[in-house]
């Protein structure tokens, strides 16, 4: 085997950060004030990978790729990066915050120095899912942390990656710690025989478990949906919910897209794409949401420890 089928089938973490809320930067503030602020939190995204083993593999405008020898290098750069840049004053009023995707496996390298393949794909998917100032992995880079940073990371939600056959599951690093946060193998993950989905649409109350017949809940404007929403943005046929194995599994079928809000500040918009529901949140249609937007609620909890927040 030769140096360069070695390089190419080494396994390696891939991270990319990006400065969150850089185009509303530039609009509050001006593009000179914008781009020196945003030039600070490149220097100490750089500073800080490298001082935990990376190597900068490229700069695109407002992001940084990073590669590190192993997953806990790499999980070390991202809090380190984060709490680095929450350091920075704020610009008019605005916090400067990073949103950081990292994913461990298999690298592609070229002459350049750059690299490719489902890893780099992955990693960039995860930075695109994560909110400002939030950091999130795959269970493939968690399984291969030490007892003591896997007790700094939660499990969120299961995505389906384009080009992938299975669910990728999410992990959230925690930098800031409040004493409401369920870390990676604490009790309060549900089982799959103990699990149960609430959903709530105006004065209708609807329940999925274990025990629930037919185990798919649909979603939309048409008259024979299980779930019927007015909203203009709503598709007939919206979305549905799937029972799998304990998990309840939103899936998109719309034209505009499915935005799922969760308590905590997570989001996701999903276009075709299907996402694992956890926690407590609501689920609403189209690309962005308001006040006045029609929203089903969620809450997936344990059977014991029910009820809407």
């Amino acid at each position: 085997m030769n140096d360069q089928t070695k390089k190419a089938t080494s396994c390696e973490s891939v991270m990319f950060a990006d400065v969150s809320g850089s185009t509303v930067l530039y609009e509050t503030v001006g593009d000179m004030a914008a781009f020196e602020a945003i030039a600070r939190c490149i220097a100490l995204m750089k500073s800080q990978a490298e001082a935990s083993g990376g190597r900068i593999v490229k700069t695109i405008g407002d992001e940084v790729m990073v590669v590190f020898p192993n997953a806990e290098h790499a999980m070390q750069a991202a809090i380190d990066m984060q709490l680095a840049v929450a350091e920075l004053p704020s610009i008019a009023g605005l916090s400067m915050s990073l949103r950081i995707g990292l994913h461990h496996g298999s690298l592609l390298p070229d002459d350049s120095g750059d690299v490719f393949g489902d890893t780099v794909n992955i990693a960039a998917r995860l930075r695109e899912l994560a909110s400002a100032g939030q950091i999130l992995t795959s269970k493939e880079t968690v399984d291969l942390l030490s007892t003591r940073w896997r007790q700094m990371v939660r499990q969120l939600y299961s995505i389906q990656v384009r080009g992938k056959r299975q669910p990728t599951e999410l992990y959230e690093a925690i930098w800031q710690l409040s004493a409401d946060l369920t870390v990676a193998g604490s009790d309060a993950q549900s089982s799959a025989e103990s699990s149960l989905l609430t959903l709530r649409h105006g004065d209708r109350c609807i329940e999925m478990s274990q025990f629930s017949t037919p185990g798919l809940l649909t979603i939309g404007r048409g008259a024979n949906m299980s779930i019927v929403v007015h909203d203009r943005h709503a598709s007939r046929i919206h979305a549905s919910i799937e029972r799998r194995d304990g998990r309840y599994v939103l899936i998109d079928c719309s034209s505009n897209g499915t935005r799922i809000t969760i308590d905590g500040g997570h989001e996701l918009l999903l276009r075709r794409d299907e996402v694992t529901l956890w926690g407590h949140g609501w689920i609403s249609f189209g690309p962005s949401a308001t006040d006045e937007s029609e929203r089903v609620e969620f809450h997936c909890a344990r059977c014991t420890t029910l009820g809407f927040k």
